[in-house]
């Protein structure tokens, strides 16, 4: 029940599974034993050769010198020998299946088979016996075929293109972006602990603090799993910049053991949000927010901005999606969570838990209540068929709370959410652990129709922001040069229609 205890149960656990299985196959030796003996008798029956036997002079004690066929003593002896032969070849074998009963599982094969059935949002795995296919995994890595070959086409069976296994240098850039900056992966197990997911990447701060996969972590300095999200956890580390982060694992049951971890990777992320201010045709100062991806940072980020271009006078919104390739599925929540109000359902998310969609509410963590609705002007949203993944989870929700109308060109229409999952031998599997869709369960599979695009008249925009909306270049000031209150007004009356 607790970590602390498990080394100690395991190796009991251990033992007897040995003295079980030592027992089983001694009584097998045995069968065989029995079974080799009479096999040796039977092949202890002369055979007939068609070569000429070699013929010695032996001596009798009851009379003269005669002939006698050497075949006949031959025999005598191979009588002899072919039962503990039989013997031989039955200890071998018996010990062989013992040795093969007795070793334990790969731990990469293992664990990666572990995640998939928790977690793979298909519980019909692509329509396939998992666990099944779990003993025939483990029996090609007995036989010899590498773990890392068995996984990949473990994880390719699952027919799911999104769904792949990410070798360990990529793992490990992937990981230079970890906004903790201490070599650690954390996600939540079955029971929603807080649990180190994959073993620390050699050098970082964790490894030579000796964590381990698998150990709970409580906190991570003042802040408790218990009351935030593994998401919030990380922004506000990013945000503080420390030069060190203080862990709190759970050993057992009421106890518990601090780790201070040094930060190695002190150099600020990249900015993920581009913002300023253009004047449109109408003399209205628009605010606009260009995000390049979807992170951790992002609605931070997207707050701070609001609040600086507000003070320099800005009265509408353009948030730029085009090119943006997606990032954190909660992250993009967050940053719609700015433009939308209290209680508001901001998406469907199918789980592998649940058979019916889930609907994510704004507002539901409260630790972000002072983001919620903080941007209450008139929103106009641009994308394109670079727009894919979570930055079409932002668009979805804002259009489908008649929030912001999107302008451009249909997105790129990828509806899956994917995990990642650190392995024993430093790789990873990324599954697809769900799949989303909008407010009232719009599907973004195939794309998001722009609600105004080139073959549109597009009433409100201006030539300018019109030419710069649905242009080539994304950055200067005439792109964001939209007329965003009369956009707004000519696209949102249709989704407030739809919506009655």
């Amino acid at each position: 029940h607790d970590l602390a205890t498990m080394p100690r149960c395991l190796g009991t656990v251990w033992m007897a599974v040995l003295v079980l299985a030592a027992a089983s196959h001694f009584l097998a030796f045995v069968q065989l034993v029995s079974a080799s003996v009479r096999i040796g008798e039977v092949m202890g029956q002369p055979l007939a050769t068609p070569s000429r036997p070699r013929v010695a002079r032996v001596a009798r004690a009851d009379g003269p010198v005669g002939l006698r066929s050497a075949e006949h003593s031959g025999e005598l002896t191979q009588r002899k020998q072919r039962p503990v032969i039989a013997v031989l070849v039955a200890m071998m074998l018996s010990f062989s299946l013992a040795a093969a009963a007795l070793a334990p599982p790969d731990p990469t094969v293992e664990a990666a088979w572990g995640f998939v059935r928790r977690n793979y949002y298909d519980q019909t795995f692509n329509k396939q016996d998992w666990n099944a296919l779990h003993e025939r995994f483990l029996r090609r890595v007995d036989q010899g075929e590498r773990a890392e070959s068995v996984v990949r086409e473990m994880v390719q069976s699952l027919g799911d293109r999104y769904s792949r296994v990410i070798d360990a240098a990529t793992f490990e850039q992937l990981m230079a972006f970890d906004p903790m900056g201490v070599g650690l992966v954390l996600a939540r197990n079955d029971q929603k602990e807080v649990i180190i997911s994959s073993p620390p990447f050699a050098g970082s701060s964790a490894a030579k603090a000796g964590l381990r996969q698998g150990q709970r972590v409580e906190k991570v300095d003042d802040m408790s799993f218990k009351e935030l999200s593994l998401l919030a956890v990380a922004d506000r580390v990013s945000t503080r910049d420390p030069p060190s982060v203080t862990l709190t694992l759970r050993e057992g049951e009421g106890e518990t053991r601090e780790v201070v971890l040094e930060r190695l990777r002190q150099a600020k992320p990249q900015n993920q949000v581009e913002s300023g201010i253009v004047t449109n045709a109408l003399g209205h100062k628009v605010g606009f927010l260009r995000l390049r991806t979807v992170g951790a940072r992002s609605a931070l980020e997207m707050q701070e901005a609001l609040g600086r271009l507000r003070a320099e006078g800005a009265q509408e919104w353009v948030i730029d999606l085009r090119g943006n390739g997606g990032g954190s599925f909660p992250a993009a929540l967050e940053a719609a969570e700015l433009f939308l109000p209290k209680g508001a359902t901001a998406a469907q998310v199918k789980l592998p838990s649940v058979d019916k969609e889930k609907p994510i509410l704004v507002g539901e963590e409260g630790e972000r209540q002072e983001r919620v609705g903080s941007a209450t002007e008139p929103v106009a949203v641009l994308v394109d068929a670079g727009s894919a993944s979570a930055s079409e989870v932002l668009a979805v929700a804002l259009r489908g709370n008649c929030r912001a109308p999107l302008i451009g060109s249909r997105t790129y229409g990828k509806a899956a959410v994917q995990g990642v999952f650190g392995l024993p031998n430093k790789e990873a599997v990324a599954l697809t652990v769900a799949r989303y869709s909008g407010p009232h369960g719009e599907r973004i599979e195939g794309g998001l129709e722009p609600d105004l695009s080139s073959g549109l008249s597009l009433g409100g925009l201006s030539p300018q922001g019109l030419m710069s909306a649905l242009g080539a270049p994304l950055q200067g000031g005439g792109d964001y040069g939209l007329d965003v209150e009369g956009a707004s007004k000519l696209a949102l009356a249709a989704c407030a229609e739809s919506a009655r």
